[in-house]
């Protein structure tokens, strides 16, 4: 069998350029008609749904304008308190809040619900529960770690998770529902439409 020699030859440097061209217009083009599809969707389109809260928690947002001035309050009376604690070893008082003008604790003209707050304990669980004569309770609550328990200086800190001056990282959380049970809980009973209120939902 006689071989003959075939040359191959590469494609022009021209052919070569403008395979690359079109393969960059076609990205362009097909990039540019889905973005314009996912921000300008046709009239009709559902817009997207955003991501649902857990069981038991509501997003801050979703609460009435009232209510959500008392959960900011909430949350400026639980920093001090926990400066509070820090310095003498216990958790303050309403009555001592109250005095020193610390909200929610402290008397708010502007409270039309006229919430009344009262601090309950059961050993590591701290509440301060807040009954207004009309509308929701809240209850703020605290639980401590167990007395000995080493501190982690790389433990993170979030909405949920505080340390203190101390070194010492206590859970965290407000509540918003009905009547609460008896004494300190470290979570309200869900089932009884509990909910815990959550500033980062969307």
């Amino acid at each position: 069998m006689t071989q003959r020699p075939v040359l191959v030859e590469s494609p022009s440097a021209m052919r070569e350029t403008g395979f690359v061209v079109r393969i960059a217009f076609h990205i362009a083009m097909w990039s540019a008609i889905l973005m314009t599809a996912r921000w300008f969707p046709k009239a009709g389109d559902a817009p997207a749904a955003a991501p649902a809260t857990a069981i038991g928690e509501v997003a801050f947002r979703e609460l009435p304008g009232d209510v959500q001035r008392m959960y900011r309050r909430c949350l400026d009376g639980l920093a001090d308190a926990e400066e509070v604690r820090a310095d003498t070893g216990a958790w303050p008082t309403v009555e001592a809040e109250a005095a020193r003008g610390v909200p929610p604790f402290a008397a708010d003209p502007i409270d039309k619900a006229g919430y009344r707050w009262e601090l309950r304990r059961d050993g590591l669980t701290v509440n301060y529960v807040g009954t207004p004569a009309t509308g929701p309770i809240l209850v703020i609550t605290i639980v401590e770690p167990d007395p000995g328990t080493p501190s982690d200086p790389t433990a993170y800190t979030d909405d949920q998770h505080h340390r203190l001056r101390g070194g010492e990282m206590i859970h965290v959380s407000v509540w918003i529902g009905p009547k609460p049970a008896k004494g300190a809980t470290a979570t309200q009973a869900i089932e009884d439409g509990w909910k815990r209120i959550v500033m980062g939902a969307s």
